[in-house]
């Protein structure tokens, strides 16, 4: 089956019969490996879906979406030439189309770009099929479903760019993250105290409180803590 039969795989499914009382969910498969079209397919080959097409490009599955209203968009990156550009379109023209990405790379980083343009659920492919199943019934409802290694990534990714929710914790304060600070940045305890306008005696006793915090037990140890772990 050549990749322009396999674009119209399905789209006679759901048609003929009682299709205003059943309402299937209306499912768009967009793969770049004609073994994984056919067996996505199979996963929904039950009631309550509808395969209206089967892809193996980004421009097929484009034009599949010009005449056949898609509910739920299940791609992967490695549709050609860029399965991303399968969401841009969708975002561009077809707003009531919701996307799932069925990846292999459960780190790639790639995966908070399909999330920043609106990817609504994320499944590994090595997860059994009723994971995919109810990933695509959460979508199309509305709701967010990520398997958890991609769950985690996004969550590091967040934590990385929320340096305050780093500070809150690691348990600081405000007056413990800015000796943390001065110390990661080398100065000594009566330049610190100076700048901060407190007694030495007051400094060391933040620094004892900042080490039990971090577990750590020198300023050096503090320092490496600080640039390995990015708590500021």
């Amino acid at each position: 089956m050549d990749r322009a039969r396999r674009s119209l795989v399905g789209l006679a499914c759901g048609l003929g019969g009682d299709t205003e009382a059943a309402k299937p969910i209306q499912i768009l498969i967009a793969d770049g490996h004609p073994i994984a079209l056919d067996a996505l397919a199979r996963v929904f080959d039950q009631p309550g879906f509808s395969v209206i097409a089967g892809c193996g490009t980004c421009d097929e599955a484009i034009a599949v979406l010009r005449s056949h209203a898609a509910d739920v968009l299940i791609f992967d990156f490695d549709v050609p030439p860029d399965g991303l550009s399968i969401v841009r379109d969708i975002n561009r023209h077809h707003p009531g189309t919701r996307a799932v990405l069925f990846t292999s790379a459960a780190s790639d980083v790639r995966i908070h770009d399909a999330l920043e343009l609106g990817v609504r659920g994320v499944v590994l492919k090595e997860m059994p099929p009723e994971a995919l199943l109810q990933c695509v019934k959460k979508v199309h409802a509305g709701e967010q479903w990520l398997a958890s290694g991609p769950r985690r990534l996004v969550e590091r990714r967040r934590q990385a760019h929320d340096p305050e929710g780093k500070r809150r914790r690691a348990g600081l304060t405000g007056r413990e993250t800015d000796i943390v600070k001065l110390v990661a940045r080398g100065l000594l305890n009566q330049e610190i105290a100076k700048r901060l306008d407190v007694k030495e005696g007051t400094l060391k006793i933040h620094l004892h409180n900042i080490y039990r915090k971090l577990n750590v037990e020198s300023r050096l140890a503090l320092t490496l803590y600080v640039q390995g772990k990015g708590v500021l």
